[in-house]
């Protein structure tokens, strides 16, 4: 009886070390391996490597409508778009950041799939596409038709898709794309984008880093499409040399989309942040750099109630009239106002500030620094504000107020008022009011520029500083209600 009782202790002691040495398996949890992997032997699938959908999909349906986990283990997979894998909900795909998922994408199509789903997480998962130009068109993933909601993607990372590399189509509410890496994506220029999404609500794209993306203009870093998003953030992304940057082009009903605290730098043929189509926008706390050939922050199709403050913006040594630092050029674009942003550095023929044709704006308290350069052998200076556009018919209305605008060279104006040719059609340029800034180094502090017959109605100069004379230049006789008054410039020199 000492015997069994002595072996019957012995043999409990055996079996809690065996299962102390083996980590306990999550209920709900199906592991996959790869047929090389040194851990295949604590896999409930294995794959060959050829096209693994099938053990994937199995993976998902032997948990169940109730869900969990699929885990990847180290090693390279393989997915072809022709069989998509559709993710189910309730599930979380776990790659573990060191499981492979290589894309074969045909066509339209693209590898694994979420649609119309609810509470899924991927995470942890390294894809790739095949190096094909044909490959990719909607990329790794395709989101439903609007129902699904809770899905996150996180810590994944995305290489070698040329089209469009993620496609997020109409993914519905509290989609969070975060914390993702890709590179070398939407590089065919066919209108590509590294993330491409649509009726985005109550969602996030955030902190993702985005580099060597895109070729033409048209290729964005991260691009919302098709209208619809509402609640929107797109916050703390890092993106550098790409093609393009951040662009929200709706149908006019996104709405309450902010842009915020994003790094963006080298961008080298489109805009870093383009915005259209929506309104209730707040683009503030961003870093931009400007690249070859590239824009800062601009305008596509109208807006509305838009802010855009407090961003810094180094133009190192680019831009143009038509490349500014910040650019509103949409006509009919109302209540916008650009605030608090300090602009550095661009070329000879570059502009800090261009507004065209905005219908309640307000330009303030913005510290201008423009760059200088030698435009046909002559030492130039950028331009602070611009104002107005040749040829459009739309009165203004906007105070600029507060701003602090310097050159190092006395070529170009601080702020340039242009108006187009008056007809009956195109009435003069009014309600302006230029107020309390402080110009310094310009040829002209302020100029009323006109082409042909163009004239100023409704234009205040009041208050202004000035350290060059005279403040304002190229006044004209057929211009109406002008009231220049209470500025402050220096006396021009007495001749001897």
């Amino acid at each position: 009886m000492f015997r069994l009782i002595v072996a019957a202790l012995l043999l409990n002691q055996l079996v809690m070390l065996a299962s102390a040495d083996e980590k306990p398996r999550p209920v709900g949890t199906v592991v996959i391996g790869t047929a090389r992997s040194s851990t295949k032997d604590r896999a409930d699938l294995v794959v060959d490597g050829r096209d693994d959908g099938f053990e994937l999909r199995k993976a998902f349906a032997r948990l169940g409508p109730q869900g969990g986990t699929v885990r990847l283990l180290p090693g390279r997979y393989r997915l072809d778009s022709s069989t998509p894998v559709q993710v189910p909900s309730n599930t979380t795909l776990d790659g573990g950041g060191n499981a492979i998922i290589e894309c074969s994408v045909k066509g339209q199509h693209g590898a694994l799939w979420l649609k119309d789903v609810h509470d899924v997480v991927i995470r942890g998962v390294r894809f790739e596409s095949s190096d094909n130009d044909s490959a990719a068109m909607f990329a790794m993933m395709n989101v439903g038709t609007g129902k699904s909601r809770d899905v996150t993607i996180r810590d994944c990372h995305f290489a070698g898709f040329k089209t469009y590399a993620l496609r997020m189509n109409q993914p519905g509410t509290r989609f969070r794309f975060i914390h993702n890496h890709l590179r070398r994506m939407g590089c065919v220029g066919k209108g590509g984008s590294a993330i491409n999404g649509a009726r985005m609500i109550d969602s996030l794209i955030g902190w993702n880093f985005v580099e060597h993306c895109g070729v033409d203009a048209g290729d964005w870093a991260i691009y919302v499409s098709a209208g619809g998003a509402r609640n929107l953030q797109i916050v703390g992304n890092t993106i550098r040399d790409c093609a393009a940057g951040i662009k929200d082009l709706g149908d006019g009903s996104d709405r309450k989309i902010l842009i915020a605290r994003n790094v963006i730098s080298g961008i080298r043929r489109g805009r870093s942040i383009a915005l259209g189509g929506c309104r209730n926008v707040l683009v503030t706390g961003n870093m931009i750099t400007m690249g070859n050939g590239a824009a800062g922050i601009g305008t596509e199709t109208t807006i509305h109630q838009v802010v855009i403050s407090n961003n810094i913006i180094d133009m190192n040594g680019k831009g143009s009239t038509l490349q500014p630092a910040i650019g509103v050029a949409a006509d009919d674009s109302t209540d916008i106002s650009i605030i608090n942003n300090q602009v550095s550095g661009g070329g000879p023929n570059a502009s800090c500030i261009v507004v065209a044709t905005v219908k309640g704006g307000l330009i303030a308290n913005n510290l201008l620094r423009v760059g200088h350069g030698k435009v046909g052998g002559v030492l130039m200076g950028g331009c602070g504000i611009r104002i107005g556009r040749l040829g459009t018919p739309h009165a203004w209305h906007l105070l600029v107020t507060g701003n602090l605008i310097q050159s190092p060279v006395s070529r170009n104006a601080g702020i340039q008022l242009t108006t187009g040719k008056a007809t009956a059609k195109s009435p003069p340029k009014s309600d302006v009011q230029l107020v309390g800034n402080t110009i310094r180094g310009f040829q002209f502090a302020i100029t009323l520029d006109r082409n042909g017959a163009g004239r100023y109605r409704n234009v205040v100069i009041r208050g202004n500083t000035s350290s060059s004379a005279p403040l304002v230049g190229k006044m004209a006789s057929n211009d109406e209600r002008i009231t220049i008054e209470s500025n402050t410039s220096p006396k021009p020199a007495k001749k001897r």
